[in-house]
């Protein structure tokens, strides 16, 4: 099984209709959205603060997330002092799941985002609380849960954050 991430634009015709049938349960869909929904967010503009990545299995689409900075960051993301990336949408077809494919796109991560933009000091990502699984990963993997912003009113998404 060979496994590469790729920049959505490089994909042939034929890979960017198949990324349309990459499954998830829809358990997965209430944390992530959906492809359609996740391809949308490819429309934002301007185009240079966002890039979509793709998961290939023998180069077959298995999953897909995005990278937003700058202009396009989330409002949860800019009281941030440090140059920040996002990631949005990560998801991995159900049919693959289990395989360790998440926590490799997570892996390489931060290389791929600094050779993208050499600028970024930190990733950040929200995941909903209840999210147990994808918030037991992050934490494996370094990232550090940030403290509720409102104490009061505790949110539905947990801040998340992994210094470069």
């Amino acid at each position: 099984m060979h496994f590469a991430l790729t920049r959505y634009e490089s994909l042939s015709p034929t890979q960017q209709r198949q990324l349309l049938d990459i499954e998830l349960l829809p358990e997965q869909i209430r944390h992530v959205g959906d492809i359609h929904g996740g391809l949308h967010t490819l429309t934002a503009r301007p185009v240079v603060d966002r890039q979509g990545f793709v998961l290939l299995i023998d180069d077959i689409p298995r999953g897909f997330f995005v990278l937003k900075r700058r202009s396009l960051l989330p409002d949860w993301a800019r009281d941030h002092a440090s140059v920040t990336t996002t990631l949005h949408a990560l998801m991995i077809d159900n049919r693959f799941q289990g395989q360790g494919l998440g926590k490799q796109c997570l892996r390489a991560l931060p290389e791929l985002t600094q050779q993208l933009w050499p600028d970024t000091e930190q990733l950040m990502l929200a995941v909903e609380t209840g999210n147990h699984p994808a918030r037991q990963l992050y934490l494996a993997l370094g990232w550090q849960e940030l403290p509720e912003r409102d104490a009061d009113q505790p949110g539905f998404e947990r801040l998340m954050l992994l210094t470069l």
